[in-house]
């Protein structure tokens, strides 16, 4: 499947953009081979910007991406994903964390910002409840 992956310089943290459909497995490339390329970049925070993927994934395959998220940036400060409201389950977030990476899943992108940068933010502000 096709896909597109930008990343920019935001002045105190990094921008990865995800847009079309990468399938599992190549988003899961994806994620580590950002794993080395981020510890080439001038900031430890990362705000992941997955709103325009538009594959699905299944929770099992969340776990899987929250896996390499860990295994692959557990060295970034903080990582932010922004995704969809509809699509906020909190699977790879939680893997994620078990493992010792500090992920945070938003529907906001002001939100998740704001948590970059430092700010308090409540779990209900950017951060859709999804039920779980």
């Amino acid at each position: 499947m096709s896909f597109d992956v930008a990343v920019a310089d935001q002045k105190t943290w990094m921008r990865v953009t995800v847009t079309g459909q990468p399938t599992l497995d190549q988003l899961l490339a994806l994620v580590h081979v950002l794993g080395p390329e981020s510890g080439d970049w001038p900031r430890d925070s990362v705000l992941v910007d997955l709103r325009e993927v538009a594959t699905q994934f299944t929770r099992g395959e969340q776990a899987r991406i929250g896996e390499a998220a860990a295994c692959s940036l557990a060295h970034m400060a903080r990582i932010a994903s922004v995704v969809p409201p509809e699509r906020v389950t909190r699977v790879s977030e939680r893997v994620a964390q078990r493992s010792g990476a500090n992920v945070c899943v938003f529907d906001d992108e002001a939100e998740a910002v704001a948590w970059l940068n430092g700010e308090p933010v409540s779990v209900g502000a950017g951060r859709a409840q999804s039920g779980e």
